[in-house]
């Protein structure tokens, strides 16, 4: 990686630095606390910090840290030093899972050993293709093509009076996915990615742009989003637990501006933010704690009785989660994911009444889907319910929608 052009490239437009916390010493308050390269979570990871760890901030920009830590100079987001006792934690099925210290240590690929333990047994568990794993481990996008993409998009816009006259929706529980969760989540996808994925880089690298601006703009800025596109006719998408979304070929080539895009990966980012694959997990109240005999996962001696039983209670609930995502969630969550997707995508600039155009063209036809939520019926009501939305909403007059840049990025679809 060029060291000197990422550092060449931090000095963009729209950043703003502040001195107010150089020098003061914060401590980690979280696990899963990721150290990287640059301040955005698509910066590749360089570590992950252990809960109590120390460290002195050299600057702070929009809500990222600069520290160096080990002799390597990165970011931590703000909301590792957060110190709000979370809410109903003797019910969350997850919270207790995954909680072994990596240290300081990250797998070359920017993914931590837990991670990959968990991801490698629940794939095996959902007959999901392993070598998915590893293109999503591979893919990032480029930092400096993306904060450039970021420029040209608030080129003459300030985006923080958008995000000003557009509140953010509070955050419910834990924002940060254990190794466990994260784990299920990539298994999940690997699954799911049997579907066929649609080999394109030039356009995934144009939807994760956008769907990073989309994350951004939400409460989990910090989680690393990763999309991939699946070589389907059928207009549908799917997000899982940890960050990995995919989105159809058909979808995008239903779309015909960039709001539409962002709009409906805000849809799908939402499902993450709110954590809806977990909590339709948790409604099972099965307390599991996963101890640390998962951090031996690969070691050659075999598990004892307890851990065995925990492992096929794990294996079980992936496999539910695989299920629960790719036939459709509960109504009450795609509700509240066209709404806080709505949020995001304003938020990030985009005008969200592109979703009622995409909407009617979805309602007008046949689509072929793999689940009730984009079926030509369903599509109609979300229409009326997002007309509606809007209608008790205000938005900033310097919204967009990007037709041509859609129009040029998308060309190569076929």
């Amino acid at each position: 990686m060029n060291w000197k052009s990422i550092g060449l490239g931090l000095l963009y437009i729209g950043l703003q630095y502040s001195s107010l916390w150089a020098g003061d010493q914060l401590t980690v308050n979280r696990d899963r606390a990721v150290f990287r390269e640059g301040p955005g979570s698509y910066f590749p990871a360089i570590a992950e910090l252990a809960k109590g760890t120390s460290f002195e901030v050299l600057t702070e920009e929009n809500g990222w840290y600069k520290t160096t830590l080990g002799g390597k100079t990165g970011y931590l987001s703000t909301k590792v030093t957060a110190g709000k006792k979370e809410s109903r934690t003797s019910q969350d099925v997850f919270a207790k899972m995954g909680t072994q210290q990596t240290g300081t240590k990250v797998a070359q690929s920017g993914v931590s050993a837990a991670v990959k333990g968990f991801a490698n047994k629940f794939t095996q568990r959902l007959q999901g293709d392993p070598a998915f794993l590893d293109k999503a481990y591979a893919y990032h996008i480029d930092p400096v093509a993306y904060r450039e993409f970021r420029r040209q998009t608030y080129l003459n816009r300030d985006l923080r009076t958008i995000r000003r006259a557009v509140d953010l929706p509070p955050a419910q529980g834990r924002l940060v996915f254990t190794f466990s969760e994260e784990g299920m989540g990539t298994a999940v996808a690997a699954k799911i990615s049997q579907l066929g994925i649609y080999e394109n880089t030039p356009v995934q690298d144009y939807v994760n742009y956008v769907g990073n601006l989309v994350a951004e703009a939400s409460n989990a800025y910090d989680i690393s989003f990763k999309f991939f596109i699946l070589d389907q006719d059928a207009v549908n998408a799917y997000a899982c637990p940890g960050g990995i979304v995919f989105v159809t070929r058909g979808a995008l080539q239903s779309m015909q501006n960039e709001a539409e895009l962002a709009c409906f990966l805000g849809h799908e980012i939402t499902h993450v933010v709110r954590r809806h694959g977990m909590k339709e997990m948790e409604k099972r109240k099965v307390m599991i704690t996963a101890d640390n005999a998962f951090a031996e996962l690969d070691q050659s001696t075999g598990p004892d009785t307890e851990t065995e039983a925990t492992t096929a209670d794990l294996e079980s609930i992936a496999l539910e989660s695989y299920e629960n995502i790719f036939a459709g969630r509960l109504q009450k969550y795609e509700d509240e994911a066209d709404r806080f997707g709505l949020t995001f995508a304003t938020r990030a600039g985009y005008d969200p009444h592109a979703m009622v155009d995409l909407l009617a063209r979805l309602s007008g036809g046949q689509q072929d889907s793999g689940n009730d939520h984009y079926t030509a019926t369903q599509n109609a009501e979300r229409r009326k319910k997002v007309e509606h939305w809007l209608s008790t909403h205000r938005f900033p007059g310097v919204l967009e929608t990007f037709p041509g840049r859609f129009q040029q990025n998308t060309a190569s679809l076929h």
